[in-house]
């Protein structure tokens, strides 16, 4: 028995020691060292702090991180301020700390994990300076955040990072900004946005539900949006899509009751005669405005005018594109032709059999 005491006493010296390495405490920080001269914080023992200034330097150590879940939930803190040295805050670092209303962020924060600030309800600005990695679920049910500037440096925005954000009515997008996730900002309060010329994908139902948006700016680079995009954003009644957007998704523009599974279109669309806003028009039958004159769509991919879009009339264009029977005439070629390249091709009959099999 004293031999098992000797023991175990010699294991808890071993771990308490190690402990103090690895998890140490300093003024209420806890932190671990990194082996390379830095350490993350992570954990905070002091729930009464309503300011807190993370130190950019604890024991000789350079804080570099805030770890995952460090000031989760601490209710009573009301600002932070991320010291020069941090570079990564973690996922869920600050998850419900319902009463932050401010947060401080260093210039050398590059990356911002999942749920880092999810459910900070009273939250109403954030400046993300330079990071370029937002995680998903990010600012998710900010329920106060009204401004957020992303900086000169943002490059992803992740899945459901502004979602249930309803007041946010200004968004300064980043000049390096490349991808934008599903839901990011679905059922945001913006009434304008302005994409830069770097945004190459706007994810699904990225801004489905901002009932409040009513102008939409496009760059000049190539861009894909994905399906149901701007779904039921009523107030865009007319938008202008450039042809270097070179696909649009499904309904990605479409109104739909709540519960229903019918989707209708009221949006005027101004185009050019290539680009994935035609295709669009073309797919779900709209009229659109092409270089100032109104084209309608309703029969699209009817290559034998019997008023339905079936697998016959792919087969048809597909025969067309392989010069077996008469090449069409310029109306049939106008109505078939997908992507506005002024010839039959391969591309649309693909795109024609899509629609007869419902699968666009």
């Amino acid at each position: 028995m004293k031999k098992f005491l000797s023991l175990l006493l010699a294991t808890v010296i071993i771990i308490t020691s190690a402990g103090m390495v690895l998890g140490a405490n300093y003024n209420g920080f806890v932190y671990t060292a990194n082996g390379d001269g830095t350490c993350t914080i992570t954990g905070f023992n002091d729930f009464r702090a309503e300011l807190v200034n993370v130190p950019s330097e604890i024991n000789g150590l350079k804080v570099s991180a805030i770890g995952n879940g460090a000031f989760q939930t601490k209710n009573n803190l009301q600002t932070v301020r991320i010291p020069e040295t941090v570079t990564s805050i973690g996922s869920m670092a600050f998850y419900g700390c319902k009463n932050l209303t401010s947060v401080v962020m260093g210039n050398n924060v590059k990356s911002i994990g999942a749920k880092a600030f999810n459910s900070c309800t009273s939250l109403t600005e954030v400046n993300l300076k330079n990071a370029e990695l937002l995680g998903e679920y990010a600012f998710y049910g900010c329920t106060s955040l009204q401004k957020i500037f992303m900086g000169t440096a943002l490059k992803v925005i992740g899945k459901n990072a502004f979602n249930k954000c309803a007041v946010l009515t200004e968004i300064k997008m980043s000049d390096t900004l490349l991808y934008i996730d599903d839901y990011a900002f679905a059922g945001v309060g913006v009434s304008t946005l302005k994409f830069p010329d770097t945004l190459g994908y706007i994810g699904n139902s990225s801004f489905k539900g901002c009932s409040t948006l009513s102008s939409v700016t496009f760059g000049t680079g190539e861009l894909k949006i994905a399906s149901y995009a701007f779904e039921n954003c009523v107030s865009l009644t007319e938008i202008t899509i450039p042809e270097n957007v070179i696909e649009i998704g499904r309904c990605a523009f479409a109104l739909r009751e709540t519960g229903s599974n019918e989707f209708s279109h009221n949006i005027k669309i101004n185009c050019g005669m290539t680009g994935g806003a035609l295709i669009y028009a073309k797919i779900h039958g709209l009229t659109v405005t092409i270089n100032g004159t109104e084209q309608s769509f309703e029969n699209f991919g009817d290559y034998d005018g019997d008023g339905s879009v079936t697998t016959k009339d792919a087969h048809a264009l597909l025969r067309a594109a392989a010069c077996l029977i008469p090449y069409p005439d310029e109306d049939t070629v106008f109505l078939c032709d997908m992507d506005g390249n002024g010839i039959i091709d391969t591309y649309d009959v693909k795109i024609v059999l899509k629609i007869a099999s419902g699968l666009v």
